[in-house]
């Protein structure tokens, strides 16, 4: 009979859990996102850079200038509130951030959620420092898919190495506008279309589960991500927000 009782006690558990995760898909929550390098950049150790990553972006995404209409995803600026990371990150010299945004987003299930393309740091013939994209969904728990990389490029002009990857539907004109600390500096390039090379260049691919409120640290030998994911204040209808 206690076996019973346990195994019914988990039953509702799980599909209260269910319920949960279910009322948060549509539910729009803030997100706030640092991506910064390690100032001594990638030659230090190579064993960590495999000589023929596989780059790619998703066919379906959007970025930070996507006006989407009613039903699409898009992606609405909302003011920063980790300022004091981003500065002392800077501060200590070892670092230098490449991107940071807040901004509001609805979240789905992972089968609906929109990659959001990320750039940042130098740029070079069309491509940034830092690429790629990340996935905010919802189950269970908030996750977060990242899918990016960090590139050292060759001398101007240079060809062979890592062929970087473009979004599917993007040319190459200019990147995102990221009014980040530290901002992107321009490298020489004369405009070279073209496929674009790297000679090195460091992954973060992770899988992470998340709650609200709290702040996450993805690691990397040569960058990292601060991420933290925020429920919106109760609204003056009287709507209920989104719990942890």
């Amino acid at each position: 009979m206690r076996l019973v009782h346990l195994c019914t006690a988990l039953l509702l558990a799980l599909t209260a859990a269910g319920t949960q995760a279910a009322s948060y898909a549509g539910t729009t929550f803030e997100i706030e996102m640092i991506v910064f390098s390690r100032t001594d950049g990638m030659s230090g150790s190579r064993e960590n850079w495999p000589a023929s990553p596989r780059l790619s972006y998703p066919a379906k995404w959007i970025d930070f200038t996507t006006t989407g209409g009613e039903g699409e995803p898009q992606l609405v600026p909302a003011a920063t509130q980790l300022d004091n990371k981003a500065a002392a990150l800077q501060r200590s010299g070892n670092y230098r951030v490449l991107f940071h945004k807040a901004w509001q987003q609805q979240l789905w299930q992972k089968r609906r959620a929109p990659a959001i393309l990320i750039e940042g740091g130098d740029t070079y013939a069309g491509h940034s420092q830092l690429e790629g994209s990340i996935k905010l969904s919802v189950s269970r728990y908030l996750h977060l898919s990242t899918n990016l990389w960090m590139s050292e490029f060759g001398e101007p002009g240079s060809e062979g190495g890592i062929l970087l990857p473009k979004p599917s539907s993007l040319d190459n004109g200019e990147p995102l506008d990221l009014a980040a600390p530290g901002a992107a500096r321009t490298i020489a390039s004369q405009g070279r279309p073209g496929p674009v090379y790297a000679a090195r260049v460091a992954q973060l691919q992770q899988e992470r589960r998340m709650r609200s409120g709290e702040l996450h640290y993805l690691d990397h030998p040569r960058f990292g991500v601060l991420v933290q994911v925020r429920t919106l204040d109760k609204p003056e209808d009287g709507t209920p927000a989104a719990g942890n």
